[in-house]
């Protein structure tokens, strides 16, 4: 029975540590920010959208890819400059940019905003 009972708390300890690691957002680097737009931002339908940031890669790093909703958007080379992003649907969206050596791999340097199309 005492066996039982620590087997049901490490799985309820797990499925919350879990829960958390889910829910929890993505921490911004101080190196890499986005500049415009603001997180919470809103813009017009048929809008296009200019993503303004700056990127000091750590090592490791070569460049950075720019994602919307979890889906590669595009390759950044630059370490400051502008992205235009196409209109986007009506919705909420996530804008992410990643930093990547130069296989195109992820270092765990990234940032994340989110936006809303009315």
């Amino acid at each position: 029975m005492k066996r039982k009972g620590s087997t049901y708390t490490y799985t309820y300890k797990t499925i919350i540590i879990s829960m958390l690691m889910w829910v929890s957002p993505t921490v911004a680097d101080p190196n890499l920010k986005i500049l415009f737009p603001v997180d919470g931002a809103s813009f017009q339908e048929g809008e296009p959208i200019p993503v303004k940031y700056e990127i000091k890669p750590n090592p490791g790093g070569d460049h950075s890819h720019i994602y919307i909703n979890h889906k590669e958007a595009g390759i950044l080379r630059r370490k400051k400059a502008t992205f235009t992003l196409n209109p986007l649907p009506v919705g909420k969206h996530s804008i992410c940019l990643k930093v990547v050596n130069k296989a195109h791999t992820p270092i765990g340097q990234e940032t994340c905003i989110k936006i809303m199309r009315l």
